[in-house]
């Protein structure tokens, strides 16, 4: 099995020193690392090169354009197995092993297998509520799985690009990433996708990883800072484009019309500052989510 790790940057080198030896001090170690450095300016290039990774340097991207180059290069490497991860990703040093473990369960029956996601923790030991997963009910999804008998792992939703393992025969049968989502959402949405297409998502909660956020939330478009509303720029489109994916016209719609009328009544009453920036926020991407139409790129 050859597994091949992904690492996403953009100006965090302390981090992605971290992240890269947590890596190399892994109990398996990957077949190959691969850096796919969003055009860092922070010394980040000068280090990569001491180090025994595979460098990509591209214009920044965002992270979605980063797993979308990163996973192209690790499938034309050869690669069985995709490890991703972000630059402020640190695994415990059995991560991958945990991983792969579960994998030896299912023997011949690897290719029924999407992803795998690791459990993912903030400093103090809690779980990261950004990167919280949660369990597969929706019998009808679960019908369209080629694998649900003998399954001792919990079936997931979706899983996060904070320590994901990813089965190459996904890769082959969904495509890459939507780049054009730039940040926010990517993860979520290949997720789903690959579920839908059959391939099952499970979570191995041994195999644990520290993601080094400054704070342990989720993103609030109610409660965070306007240091983030560039974020929401994105996320918030994507959101609605997922959703028009995995749900439908109809649930795209009501979702549209709760964004475009309600929601700006709701921020204007509860947040207690920079209500206007976000109120514009909701109703520009709510517009663009309409005409917005990115390419679902193939392998």
């Amino acid at each position: 099995m050859k597994v091949i790790t992904v690492i996403v940057t953009y100006n965090r080198l302390q981090l992605l020193k971290r992240c890269v030896n947590a890596v190399i001090d892994q109990t398996m170690s990957p077949n190959e690392i691969i850096v796919i450095n969003n055009g860092s300016t922070d010394g980040t290039v000068a280090w990569l090169l001491e180090q025994p990774v595979t460098t990509f340097t591209q214009k920044n991207e965002g992270g979605a354009g980063g797993f979308s180059a990163g996973i192209k290069l690790a499938y034309d490497h050869s690669a069985d197995w995709i490890w991703l991860m972000d630059d402020d990703t640190i695994p415990q040093n059995d991560a991958l092993q945990q991983l792969a473990s579960a994998l030896k369960e299912f023997q011949s029956r690897h290719h029924n297998i999407g992803f795998l996601s690791s459990y993912v923790q903030w400093t103090d030991g809690n779980i990261h509520e950004m990167n919280r997963t949660y369990l597969l009910n929706d019998k009808s999804k679960i019908a369209k799985l080629k694998i649900t008998s003998g399954v001792n792992l919990p079936l997931i939703q979706f899983g996060t690009f904070v320590s994901m393992l990813i089965s190459s025969k996904a890769v082959e049968k969904v495509g890459l990433p939507i780049k054009d989502y730039f940040i926010w959402n990517d993860d979520v949405e290949y997720s789903k996708r690959i579920i839908a297409n059959g391939l099952a998502g499970l979570r191995v909660d041994s195999s644990i990883t520290l993601h080094e956020t400054p704070i342990n939330s989720m993103s609030s478009v109610f409660t965070d800072t306007y240091a983030q509303l560039w974020k929401y720029r994105f996320g918030m489109r994507n959101e609605l484009f997922t959703k028009r994916l995995q749900e439908g016209e109809l649930q795209f719609w009501i979702t549209w019309v709760h964004r475009m009328f309600i929601m700006p009544f709701r921020l204007a009453i509860y947040r207690k500052n920079h209500r206007w920036p976000f109120i514009k926020m909701i109703w520009k991407t709510s517009l663009q989510a309409v005409r917005f139409r990115p390419t679902i790129e193939k392998v």
